[in-house]
């Protein structure tokens, strides 16, 4: 790999390579998109642990899936992290599926102390921030309820009290507002 950071059309070449089986590719893959794609796990399911096991499920998935990304659907980085939120979701929906420890039962001090902050390139946070923070409140709230507490149309449906047909229209006019306001 060159000492540059690779490019989109690098990204694609690699993707094409692994759809033949050159594991090269499958490590230049890793190396692009790991950072990022564990920073959104994090961010999504809070455990450090759970994270990094959805970073290697994805990475694994990415493999046996390469043949199915088109870039005519988007960039080789949102294929990734698509299989990353997808993987995180199952994930949260398996642990509310999962009876939940009653109050009390972790009596150990060590249980009280906060997760690691996630490594962040800083300027990409700040754009992030600027970008989700000029979105109208409702249309914030409905976004990190989706991306990052996973949930469901219909459940922030009835947490919200919005009729179905505004949450998914509010949603998907916040993501384009953020594709306009992050996009370079």
């Amino acid at each position: 790999m060159p000492a540059t950071l690779p490019t989109g059309l690098d990204h694609q070449q690699l993707i094409v390579q692994l759809q033949h089986g050159q594991e090269e590719a499958f490590k230049g893959l890793y190396d692009a998109f790991a950072g990022v794609t564990y920073r959104v796990c994090l961010r999504m399911l809070v455990s450090p642990e759970d994270a990094e096991e959805v970073l290697q499920d994805t990475f694994l998935r990415l493999e046996a899936q390469a043949h199915r990304y088109d870039p005519a659907r988007g960039t080789v980085q949102t294929f990734v992290l698509t299989i990353a939120h997808h993987l995180c979701l199952e994930r949260l929906r398996a642990r509310r599926a999962r009876p939940q420890a009653r109050d009390g039962a972790f009596e150990d001090p060590a249980f009280d102390l906060p997760a690691p902050s996630p490594p962040r390139d800083p300027l990409d946070q700040a754009r992030i921030d600027a970008a989700l923070g000029s979105l109208p409140e409702t249309d914030r709230l409905l976004l990190e309820g989706m991306f990052f507490g996973g949930y469901t149309h219909a459940e922030l449906t009835a947490r919200t009290g919005l009729p179905l047909g505004t949450v998914k229209s509010r949603l998907r006019r916040a993501l384009l507002g953020l594709r306009e306001r992050i996009t370079p």
